[in-house]
């Protein structure tokens, strides 16, 4: 099954590689919920609700849980300035 909403450049997935350790939480995460279709369940009936679910976590928990973990491990959002010099042939 193939999902996603198909604007990447020229229509086409992307692939990049999954580290090891990713996979690793990964797979205790999915140890924990359970669910035998989805990685990301919906937890609407709760986190015990989510072995069952029947759709996916939506952006909105998404954007929580990334936020609650960026909290959890005091990652705060760095903003660099940088600097784009073009430089110009002499006229």
């Amino acid at each position: 099954m193939r999902t996603g909403c198909g604007d990447a450049k020229g229509n086409r997935d992307r692939l990049v590689p999954l580290p090891e350790h990713t996979l690793d939480v990964l797979r205790e995460f999915w140890k924990v919920h359970r669910n035998p279709v989805l990685l990301f369940p919906s937890r609407q009936k709760g986190l015990g609700g989510a072995s069952g679910a029947t759709t996916h976590m939506d952006r909105g928990g998404v954007q929580q849980a990334l936020r609650q973990v960026t909290a959890d491990i005091g990652l705060k959002k760095e903003l660099r300035r940088i600097a784009f010099a073009i430089p110009m042939q002499p006229i």
